[in-house]
């Protein structure tokens, strides 16, 4: 797969032009600032250099601001994955070097010896090959999260000035900062996906686990299975989960202050809750209507990887696609019941549509009764 500038070679060309026609506007800002902080405050000589010098830094950070945030990227990356050593897309490798690991530090049984166990090494073939199909689906993702960070960012740059210019008025330097911020959550979107490289290291590490193996019978094989089976259960939506959220989680993070663990969690056991439902669909549907059921509740799964880092990491305010369905279907329910109760209400005669004439007769009959 090629990289981002060979596949869109005009696209950085067109950034570069709008940040030029951006960057007259933003010295603009930036001098219009200085000028009213100068006449409106009256401000002492001090103030005066304090606010000459935000003006030198924020002018360096209108020029240089591609090239630090390039470099930041170049680090971030290079750190995840030769300091780190976490790559989504080397998910069997890594269960490979944990496998051999322990078993290489068993002292009851060889590596060769253990070839010969014919239900260990079927359970731990299948590990191996539903890990090279979540490798590749993980490094798909991640080289079109590399694409989209890349593009992000340089329309990020491209508008900078603007924003960068806002800093100036204290009314503004809220939104320049959060722009800014957000940006810094871009350039380290790798990251996330150290982050998540590190409960995945640990579940692979269970399922690697030998403890059961020791008893050499075949309870220690049953329960050999399914440690792995929970450990793939996990993984088979932890792994593309975290790569799709984890970079965005991080995002969210550096520009609002929320944990990441526990976004990752919550988003992943949501994310967990809507493929067991579609599992659930698939197995209760059968023929065309199974069929339709387990695409619908798929896309349902991935809506919900999707939409629970915008829950967990938007915090207060934020609203989950699985509560607005749920919202929208209660909803659903109120009209219906308005509609019936509605409907059981007492209709009028054809020639007193408005019930005018039926009121006031009972009213008549009311009186004479009285009197």
């Amino acid at each position: 797969m090629g990289d981002f500038n060979s596949m869109f070679p005009n696209f950085l060309t067109q950034c570069l032009s709008l940040k030029t026609l951006l960057t007259p506007i933003a010295f603009l800002l930036i001098t219009g600032g200085l000028i009213a902080s100068t006449i409106a405050h009256h401000r002492s000589g001090n103030a005066q250099l304090q606010a000459i010098g935000k003006v030198i830094v924020l002018i360096m950070l209108i020029v240089f601001l591609p090239t630090w945030g390039n470099q930041i990227v170049s680090i971030v990356d290079d750190t995840v994955k030769n300091v780190l050593k976490v790559d989504p897309a080397k998910i069997h490798d890594q269960y490979q070097a944990a496998l051999e690991l322990k078993k290489s530090t068993d002292g009851n049984q060889s590596w060769w010896d253990k070839l010969f166990n014919f239900s260990t090494s079927i359970i731990e073939s299948l590990m191996s090959v539903v890990f090279i199909i979540l490798g590749w689906l993980a490094s798909t993702i991640e080289w079109w999260a590399y694409i989209l960070q890349s593009a992000i960012l340089f329309i990020g740059y491209a508008l900078s000035p603007i924003f960068i210019g806002m800093l100036m008025f204290p009314s503004l330097q809220i939104v320049g900062r959060n722009y800014l911020l957000n940006l810094l959550g871009i350039m380290i979107w790798p990251l996330g996906w150290g982050v998540a490289g590190l409960i995945t290291q640990g579940m692979i590490d269970f399922m690697t686990d030998q403890s059961f193996l020791s008893s050499q019978n075949a309870s220690g094989v049953i329960g050999y299975s399914l440690q792995n089976l929970m450990g793939l259960a996990f993984l088979g939506i932890w792994i593309i989960f975290s790569t799709i959220a984890a970079p965005v989680i991080i995002q969210k993070a550096i520009a609002t202050g929320n944990s990441v663990a526990s976004n990752m969690f919550s988003g992943a056991f949501a994310a967990g809750k809507a493929a067991g439902t579609s599992a659930a669909t698939t197995f209760a549907g059968g023929g065309a209507a199974g069929i339709k059921g387990a695409i619908a509740a798929g896309a349902l799964a991935s809506a919900a990887g999707a939409e629970s880092l915008a829950t967990s990491s938007m915090g207060e305010g934020g609203s989950s696609l699985l509560g607005s369905l749920a919202q929208t279907n209660n909803r659903a329910h109120q009209r219906e019941r308005d509609n019936e109760g509605q409907k059981k209400q007492p209709s009028f005669p054809p020639n007193d549509p408005t019930g005018d004439k039926t009121v006031a007769g009972l009213l008549d009959k009311s009186r004479n009764a009285n009197a």
